[in-house]
């Protein structure tokens, strides 16, 4: 007997995709009902997809889940049949309830768990709409014959009325237009070949996550030895110059980039992959709010690393949520406003740089900015002198302060309502080495958008010096680097006609020189930089849209690092978001700059 165990994995995965567009074809269908073509296509594609998860599930001796996708199988056939759906029809709720029902047992495939569930209601529901559209379908074919004859008779009618000199003269014509395909078609044949051998597609490799991290952290240790060689080769060319050494040393700088990047792409996934999850979910929750949503999706087509993509999920969610049952009003609501009774809902994706904005906006009623600072003094977040005081933009920050369940519904449902999930966003994102920008308007909706990097395993850093040790400040968060002569106020400096808080390197992280038992020492540090008149070399970071600067002692330069988890006792350490191997092999904790400037 064969053993199917070492399939599963393939299985699992292939079914997963299979459920998803199923999904996307079901959404497609039901805004769409009567469409000639949209609806025929997406009703197709139904078909065979659930046809392919049948013979998938029996091949893996699946049976409960063969059942299922063959009741679907009968339903469909007769919706196929029938021509597709009619207007209001429920169909499309059934027939997702056993998408539901499919996900359920194919996930317990996954996790190697019986589930037991009871689907009798769910059979009898299939079993009722498979003999309706049955019915339905034999009424429609039966119209069919009656119109095919009739139109039989009267085609024959004119064929008997027309000349036999007519006929001859068409035939003429046909011959002279066939003569003149065939001269365009060798004249074209050329042409075609070499495209059709330009758009070929060649044959696909399903690789795990895993495999492609295993090839990646290869590449990286390469990467690492690469710029060793690099540092020993620029020593020499001093020293003892060596032609050949510089000569295969450019090759292996070259290849090895052409390999990360290579490694690179193969990490690299359309967003559509998660973005297809959320219409379904949207669906729902506008069915359960009593609302009327328009969901649209663009930017499925942009690139980004697999890994944040599977970080996002839950916080993409979170924010779709609360724009549907936060955002959107009720449709007498918005009618009463001036607005249409359907509300719109935006997932978007956009590149920017070596970034990736991914933004959820709405055309609700946007946030009460006097509401939040009022919910906010109450519950003694901030007080009301702080609140008076405070811009639109450092409101909306309240709502990713770290537990303050900060919200302003009135009613919590299951949906939302208890103001903790938007903290929940904004740790996320920034652990990935992103930010979040909020912007709203009373009446007219509300944006979010997530800024994050393309990738988390290779970044362009800018390594600075503070003590002995070095440091990897994220190029993406550099705004620029200038030289300050003096501090203003306590610890704040003039840039470009504003002023911005001073951030020392040193004192952040306490290294040695910086403490408490060193005081004096730094008094004297401090009035040797006033007497010389020049403070030093600041960093000027951008965090969130607002400025920073970070004061350095030195400046090491620019170099592509390759960033490492941290481990040990350095794992929980706040202000670090990685490690980097240097090119002479030492090693420089990577800042993290949101965790800096809190």
């Amino acid at each position: 007997m064969v053993d199917l165990s070492k399939y599963k994995e393939l299985f699992v995965d292939e079914s997963r995709e299979h459920l998803q567009c199923i999904s996307r074809n079901l959404l497609a269908l039901e805004k769409e009902p009567k469409s000639e073509s949209k609806s025929t296509d997406a009703l197709n594609e139904i078909f065979r997809e659930v046809h392919t998860l049948k013979s998938m599930a029996a091949t893996m001796g699946c049976g409960e889940m063969e059942k299922l996708a063959h009741e679907m199988e009968n339903v469909l056939d007769g919706l196929r049949r029938r021509g597709g759906l009619e207007k209001g029809e429920g169909t499309v709720d059934v027939l997702l309830e056993c998408l539901d029902g499919l996900e359920t047992l194919v996930e317990g495939v996954a996790t190697g768990k019986t589930v037991s569930r009871d689907l009798t209601s769910l059979y009898k529901k299939l079993e009722n709409v498979a003999v309706s559209t049955a019915t339905a379908a034999e009424e429609k074919e039966g119209e069919k014959v009656e119109e095919g004859k009739e139109e039989g008779r009267k085609v024959e009618a004119e064929r008997e009325g027309e000349g036999k000199e007519e006929e001859k003269e068409e035939e003429e014509k046909e011959e002279e237009k066939e003569e003149g395909r065939k001269v365009e078609a060798e004249r074209e044949g050329e042409g075609k070949e070499e495209e059709k051998a330009a758009g070929r597609v060649g044959p696909a490799i399903r690789l795990g996550v895993e495999k492609i991290q295993a090839l990646q952290n290869l590449a990286e240790e390469l990467a690492i030895a690469k710029m060793r060689l690099l540092q020993i080769a620029s020593a020499s060319k001093h020293a003892s110059p060596v032609p050949e050494l510089n000569e295969i040393t450019a090759t292996i700088d070259r290849l090895t980039s052409e390999l990360q990047d290579k490694v690179m792409r193969m990490r690299l996934f359309p967003v559509g992959f998660l973005f297809d999850r959320f219409p379904r979910a949207v669906r729902d929750l506008s069915s359960k709010t009593g609302k009327k949503v328009a969901f649209i999706v663009t930017g499925v087509e942009i690139e980004l690393d697999r890994l944040v993509l599977d970080e996002i999920n839950d916080a993409v969610m979170h924010l779709l949520r609360n724009a549907v049952d936060h955002g959107i009003e009720k449709p007498e609501e918005r009618k009463k406003v001036g607005k249409k009774e359907e509300g719109k809902v935006v997932l978007s994706a956009r590149r920017e740089g070596n970034s990736v904005l991914v933004s959820v906006e709405d055309d609700g009623r946007g946030m009460n900015v006097e509401r939040l600072k009022k919910v906010a003094v109450e519950r003694e977040i901030i007080t009301s002198e702080e609140a008076s005081r405070m811009k639109e933009e450092e409101v909306y920050e309240l709502l990713g302060a770290p537990a303050a369940g900060l919200s302003t519904a009135k009613k919590i449902t299951d949906v939302s309502g208890r103001g903790v999930g938007f903290d929940v966003v904004k740790s996320k994102v920034r652990s990935l080495g992103g930010s979040v920008k909020i912007s709203s308007e009373k009446g007219g909706g509300t944006k979010v958008e997530l800024r994050l990097p393309l990738t988390t395993a290779i970044i362009r850093s800018l390594l600075v010096g503070a003590g002995e040790e070095k440091y990897a400040i994220p190029l993406d968060s550099v705004r620029e680097i200038v030289a300050v002569g003096e501090v203003e106020g306590k610890e704040n400096f003039r840039y470009r006609g504003r002023v911005l808080p001073l951030l020392r390197l040193k004192k952040i992280l306490d290294i040695p020189g910086s403490g408490d038992d060193e005081n004096e020492k730094d008094e004297k540090d401090e009035k040797d930089e006033k007497e010389k008149g020049r403070l030093g070399s600041v960093v000027v970071v951008e965090r969130d849209d607002k400025l920073f600067g970070i004061l350095v002692e030195r400046l090491v330069g620019l170099q592509e690092t390759v960033v490492k988890p941290l481990e040990g006792l350095l794992k929980d350490r706040q202000g670090f978001a990685g490690a980097t191997i240097l090119a002479d092999g030492s090693v420089a904790l990577i800042l993290d700059v949101g965790e800096l400037v809190q």
